[in-house]
């Protein structure tokens, strides 16, 4: 029994018309934010003055995209920004520590004394190691 793969997870489906539900959702939101300040203040200067910034912001909010993402994604991020604090002070703080270091005298390591055997041992190993990589690169070349 085969099962279908879901592919493109990363599309949000359309509820509503061509509206996924968040887009619905944020244009609701807008337009009640709108309605309240139309009965208010009725058609007068300031309901233009509060309504078109509100009215664009949820536009912008449920069909604006920045980096391929929706920017209603980046609205808590923005909210965050904006109520932490932005002003970081480093005071160094003085340490009045009184240190005091106490110097131990270490003798100094003898170095062994290598024998001549072994110093001409390695030397006898190292050239018949250099005798088998000449050997190795002279049977490359006949191949």
């Amino acid at each position: 029994m085969q099962f279908g793969v879901p592919q493109f997870t990363d599309v949000e489906d359309k509820l509503i018309g061509p509206l996924t539900l968040k887009q619905f959702l944020v244009l609701l939101v807008t337009g009640g934010l709108i309605l309240m300040f139309f009965s208010l203040l009725k058609l007068s200067v300031f309901f233009f003055f509060f309504a078109i910034p509100i009215g664009l912001l949820g536009l912008l909010m449920a069909f604006g995209k920045f980096n391929g993402l929706p920017m209603l994604s980046y609205f808590p991020a923005f909210i965050s920004f904006y109520l932490k604090p932005q002003v970081r002070v480093f005071k160094r703080e003085e340490l009045n520590t009184n240190m005091t270091f106490k110097v131990e005298k270490k003798e100094e390591p003898v170095a062994p004394k290598t024998d001549v055997a072994s110093e001409s041992r390695l030397k006898k190993l190292a050239y018949l190691l250099d005798q088998k990589t000449s050997e190795e690169k002279q049977l490359l070349n006949k191949e």
